[in-house]
């Protein structure tokens, strides 16, 4: 679709930069098909964008790695003829609402007989209002008995994409391995994940819980929460559901994941560098030792800080043996694009822990313009992105075609060389006015002590 021509000119009025390709490190071209206007998004071509129009272009992990600025401003995009062009984060009308737990209704069933048949054949009855009901023998119980649960989604134009199990206050210790299966006529199931584990255990005082069970984002009327093996049952309390509203590209709802690097140890600490600026929402540590327990402390920096900043705390655990392979969850954390972080455990670890990072890759917004290949560029100390008013700009695009215009889908080729080493070892001129700034300020107070000590020498009038 292509776009009015004095919106684009509108933006670059805002937004002239000196800054070219070459300036940054490394470019990826961007790549996608270019839609009819009004016709709705098609998935992303393989081949060179090669008209003027709005795309929706997600980051990728290269990208990210190659990003210097902890505000992301030295990724920028450009023409063929090196013209900077509006580019920057998804206006937020755009993006699709974070994903959110919601109470689940649940009902919980009784343990199949071994001749039963293996689907569950229920009499089921719908209200008015399209709410489930279940044959009232099924309730959820008293504690510890649920064998297998029923799920009924109730999320019409939402995909579904964790359970949680809320236990019991006074639930035993346990371990059971559970199935995911989802259906849309309590009929016919597929399996959505073949085997999770639920456990809830004490050990040296402290409890140790995994009653989260992920999966990739689906859509699906009801969903089984099935009891492997012979256990007693799950003592559940309550079912949560985490809903995301359903996308065309579901590859945009999937997390991604990063290693951090070991640097040193700091004291009791472990210090890691995190290798891209990614947008870090979940953390995990993984014990490299077997059946160990350690609460940590979590903080972060940026490169150059003095001063860490608190994130906050988990136990880690690695249990094996006695039939049980148990690993702790990954901890929730605010958005945040740190690189150096430090995991202080509560005990002396004779292995060095794993820190892992979790992240959902960005959507940015690109207006093309001018002469393709439109690339893509990052990595620089010096270059930086210019402003544009993409908030306004797509207000007059969407009022010309329509509420439910979206950006045409993009995604970025392979990597490619721009200024490279050049553009890394260029003079930033943020410390030149920095050096400048220091010096005035040396110069004036120098000045200040020789206009005193000059008053000091001088002889006062009687």
């Amino acid at each position: 679709m292509r776009i009015p021509s004095f919106l684009v000119a509108l933006a670059l009025s805002f937004g002239a930069a000196a800054s070219e390709p070459d300036d940054f490190a490394r470019q990826w071209p961007v790549l996608g098909a270019c839609p009819p206007a009004g016709a709705p998004s098609s998935a992303p071509s393989d081949k060179p964008v090669a008209c003027e129009g709005a795309f929706a272009v997600i980051l990728d992990e290269s990208v990210y790695r190659q990003i210097l600025g902890v505000d992301l401003g030295d990724l920028a995009a450009f023409n063929a003829e090196g013209d900077a062009l509006p580019f920057g984060p998804m206006p937020a009308v755009y993006n699709p609402p974070p994903s959110a737990w919601r109470d689940a209704a649940w009902f919980a069933l009784p343990a199949a007989r071994a001749e039963a048949p293996a689907d569950l054949h229920l009499h089921v009855t719908r209200s008015t209002a399209g709410d489930l009901n279940l044959d009232a023998t099924l309730s959820h119980g008293p504690p510890g008995s649920v064998q297998d649960i029923l799920i009924d989604v109730k999320g019409k134009g939402q995909d579904v994409e964790a359970i949680a199990l809320e236990l019991t206050l006074d639930a035993p210790d346990f371990s059971a391995e559970v199935s995911i299966e989802a259906s849309e006529d309590l009929q016919f199931w597929r399996t959505v994940v073949p085997a999770a584990t639920v456990a809830q255990l004490r050990q040296s005082g402290q409890t140790l819980v995994r009653r989260h069970i992920e999966f990739s984002p689906l859509s699906a009327t009801y969903l089984r929460i099935h009891v492997l093996g012979a256990t007693g049952g799950l003592p559940v309390e309550a079912v949560r559901l985490l809903l995301h509203p359903a996308v065309a590209t579901r590859e945009e709802l999937k997390r991604s994941s990063i290693g951090a690097d070991f640097i040193r140890r700091d004291g009791r600490g472990y210090v890691y560098r995190l290798p891209a600026r990614v947008p870090v929402e979940r953390l995990n540590i993984a014990l490299g030792d077997d059946n160990a327990i350690a609460n940590f402390s979590v903080s972060a920096r940026d490169e150059g800080e003095r001063d860490w900043s608190y994130i906050g705390q988990m136990t880690a655990f690695r249990l094996r043996g006695g039939g049980v392979a148990l690993d702790n969850e990954a901890m929730d954390i605010a958005l945040t694009r740190h690189q150096e972080w430090r995991v202080e455990p509560s005990i002396e670890l004779t292995e060095t822990p794993v820190l892992e990072m979790s992240y959902r890759p960005e959507r940015w917004l690109l207006l093309t313009h001018g002469k393709p290949p439109f690339v893509v560029a990052a990595g620089s100390p010096a270059a930086r992105r210019s402003n544009f008013p993409l908030d306004a700009l797509v207000g007059q695009v969407r009022a010309k075609y329509g509420r439910d215009w979206q950006p045409a889908p993009a995604i970025l080729g392979a990597m490619q060389t721009a200024g490279g080493e050049a553009a890394l070892t260029a003079y930033d001129p943020e410390k030149k006015r920095t050096w400048i700034l220091w010096t005035v300020l040396v110069l004036a107070a120098g000045a200040i002590i020789a206009m005193v000590l000059r008053l000091l020498r001088t002889p006062q009038d009687s």
